[in-house]
């Protein structure tokens, strides 16, 4: 009399487990590095504030400089002008024009650009010139295309 049909059950070999688990192991390894990379590449080109730039001269009525974006050396970049904590002008840094080639030659891909307001009034004033950059979802942000402000003193008389 049979009770029950005997089933052989073959377990795997240890080593043949061992190289399994490695294998899973290596593929989620592999998933993980290429999830950091795509990450890296998005957050690089959409979060890293990699416009820069140089106030070369600021004065009672004036403030230029140049401004670059080597992850679009090519595009116009829009710049608000900001003066003693406040919001005065907005422009867009276009090509490089003739009057600028032989310093576009030497510094690469810059954007001059040049602000003109109305004199300011005597005492010392802090200017900032930042890019608006714009992400995917149409965020917008200001960008500092200096790590500080520039800083003047007028006198009276000036």
């Amino acid at each position: 009399m049979m009770t029950g049909a005997l089933v052989n059950e073959v377990e795997p070999a240890p080593e043949t487990v061992a190289r399994l688990v490695r294998a899973v192991l290596l593929k989620s390894l592999l998933e993980i590095l290429i999830l950091c990379l795509v990450l890296g590449i998005a957050g690089f080109k959409y979060f890293n504030p990699t416009i820069r730039g140089e106030i070369m001269q600021a004065d009672a009525v004036s403030v230029r400089g140049w401004v670059t974006n080597p992850l679009a050396p090519h595009d116009p970049i829009q710049l608000e002008l900001v003066i003693d904590g406040r919001p005065t002008a907005i422009m867009t840094a276009l090509e490089v024009q003739p009057g600028h080639a032989v310093s576009a030659l030497r510094r690469g891909s810059e954007h001059p650009f040049e602000f003109s307001f109305q004199r300011l009034p005597a005492g010392t004033h802090s200017v900032q010139v930042y890019a608006v950059q714009t992400t995917p979802g149409r965020t917008l942000s200001l960008v500092p295309i200096t790590r500080r402000s520039e800083t003047f003193t007028l006198s009276p008389g000036r």
